[in-house]
């Protein structure tokens, strides 16, 4: 009769912790199949990351220029829409009517003193949109509004008029210190607006490409443009009231202002035109730049699909091979030895 040995334990361990190895290896190439990338990157690059990491460093600055691009883009695109809305309301049609009309009655001057009124708040609410927590037209200081309340403006303004103006003055004096109130170092400056100085500094965008966002609501063209709206707005609050010639004039006077002030919103429009396109153009070569340094990337550090391959069907097939060996093991026995 044979004597026992442990050799079919001893085969049997060794096959299991060969097993082991072989999973380890088939999960592994597996990953590196469905992702495409090594999951050993220093043996990959045989432990020289230095050109790994400054093509990831140049990634990394191209997403932070990209994301700088498109949020001056956003930024601009939204001071160009108000600016849009602001010629739109420039080119209001009932004042001319009524500037037409030589016996305007009361009711047409009326209506046209509150689509004035109306006009002025709705134009002060958009100078005073925020984006992202910033005020759009507020300057270095954003954090706040760019402009009092209309309501407010136009009662500030009223104020400073009844005290300035004698007793008796006519629409041309009240439109000449409206004017005065809007230019630059008046009133305005002192009572409304809430902001700061433009901001100087241009957000640079990489390859020499910068933009500036620095149009506030103190800029002339939106200077003159308020001025023209508060002439005709400034009635709603009282002024002339019940002299409705002098009413007719003021609304006249709003109506050729804000014919004059359109054109200046149109330079001003263009003008911020050429930012929004400096931002689109920073954006395009920020995102090709990252587009080229993901690709990079992803060369030095992708997984040969045929190789990788080639390797996953090798380990598969041992240690299917091993699987048949320890189950063939198992299967023996003290009494299928002895027989």
């Amino acid at each position: 009769m044979k004597a026992l040995t442990f050799g079919d334990m001893a085969q049997r361990l060794a096959l299991q912790r060969q097993g082991t190895g072989l999973k380890r290896s088939v999960a592994t190439l597996s990953h590196e199949l469905t992702t495409g990338a090594v999951k050993d990157k220093a043996s990959k690059l045989r432990g020289d990351f230095s050109m790994l990491s400054s093509v990831t460093n140049a990634m990394n600055m191209a997403s932070a220029r990209k994301t700088s691009a498109q949020s001056a883009g956003i930024f601009l695109s939204l001071q160009q829409s108000i600016l849009g809305n602001l010629s739109t309301t420039a080119q209001s049609g009932v004042l001319e009517q009524i500037v037409r009309n030589t016996t305007a009655n009361g009711g047409e001057i009326s209506g046209g003193i509150d689509m004035m009124a109306r006009k002025f708040q709705e134009s002060v609410s958009q100078l005073n949109t925020n984006f992202a927590g910033r005020a759009l037209f507020a300057g270095i200081s954003g954090n706040g509004t760019a402009l009092i309340a209309a309501d407010d403006m136009l009662d500030a303004m009223l104020s400073d008029l009844t005290t300035a103006l004698p007793a008796g003055a006519d629409a041309e004096a009240a439109q000449a210190f409206i004017a005065g109130w809007f230019a630059d170092g008046g009133q305005f400056d002192a009572t409304a607006y809430l902001g700061g100085p433009p901001i100087p500094e241009r957000v640079a965008l990489g390859h020499g490409v910068t933009v500036g966002v620095e149009i506030t609501a103190q800029d002339q063209s939106i200077r003159e443009f308020l001025a023209a709206l508060a002439t005709g707005a400034i009635l709603s609050k009282g002024l002339f009231e019940g002299d409705l010639p002098q009413q007719k004039a003021m609304l006249e006077r709003a109506s050729f202002s804000l014919a004059a002030s359109e054109k200046s919103l149109i330079g001003l429009s263009a003008r911020l035109g050429v930012e929004e396109e400096r931002a689109s153009i920073g954006r395009a070569r920020a995102e090709a730049e990252h587009t080229a340094m993901a690709i990079t990337r992803a060369e030095l550090t992708e997984a040969d699909p045929y190789e990788t391959a080639m390797r996953l069907e090798q380990a598969i097939t041992q240690l299917d091979m091993i699987y048949n060996l320890t189950a063939r093991l198992s299967r023996l026995s003290l009494s299928a030895y002895l027989r």
